[in-house]
């Protein structure tokens, strides 16, 4: 009987095909063609899932490096023992000198001791305080213009000279000087006192509390 059904049935190919086709692989433009969501689905990913599903963010912070150095403010390289330069609205403590061949320009600021002028050196002070004397002795120029002098003004043996507009504490005083000196509209405490000079002081205007002596005597 069995024999019999099994030689009965005939042999279909259509159906061997089928059964053919249903166990191989699909091929691969049916995989391009399924939906990007089936796809996503089969590799397990999820949309809207829990928070250990969700990519974390890693957020990098950068510290900028500290300034480390000093100041600007802080790097004054200015020698007072040695005035060869400009200087203003910085007060100095202490003298300045201004040696043989250095030009020293002080302006708007404060110095606590002298200003001395040694040898051929050049000085202007431009509405400087000086809490003591100002002295040049065979200096090349002085200009000392506006301020106060607390002490006295000093010049000897030198070259051209001029004061002018300053307050000064205690004496001007110019002798032997070979260049021309003027001296005009000071307010000066002590003596006017010029001798000696290569040529005769000019200027006016000054106020004097003590002496006017010598060359300056109608200054």
């Amino acid at each position: 009987m069995s024999t019999q059904l099994s030689n009965a049935w005939p042999s279909n190919p259509k159906l061997s095909n089928i059964k053919s086709a249903s166990t191989r692989p699909a091929p691969r433009h049916a995989l391009l063609a399924m939906p990007v969501a089936a796809l996503l689905a089969v590799a397990g990913c999820s949309f809207g899932g829990d928070d250990d599903n969700t990519a974390s963010t890693v957020t990098a912070t950068v510290t900028a490096p500290a300034r480390t150095g000093t100041p600007a403010a802080d790097q004054d390289d200015f020698d007072p023992a040695n005035c060869s330069t400009d200087r203003s609205g910085q007060d100095i403590n202490g003298d300045v000198y201004v040696r043989s061949g250095q030009t020293c320009v002080l302006s708007d600021l404060a110095v606590s001791g002298d200003v001395d002028v040694l040898g051929d050196g050049r000085l202007e002070l431009r509405n400087v305080r000086v809490a003591e004397d100002v002295e040049a002795e065979g200096h090349a120029y002085v200009s000392v213009t506006g301020g106060e002098v607390s002490g006295s003004i000093e010049l000897e043996h030198g070259g051209e000279a001029v004061v002018e507009n300053v307050r000064i504490g205690g004496s001007l005083e110019s002798e032997e000087n070979s260049g021309p000196q003027r001296f005009h509209g000071n307010t000066i405490g002590d003596d006017l006192e010029c001798e000696d000079n290569a040529q005769t002081p000019t200027g006016g205007g000054n106020q004097v509390s003590g002496e006017r002596e010598g060359q300056c005597s109608g200054l």
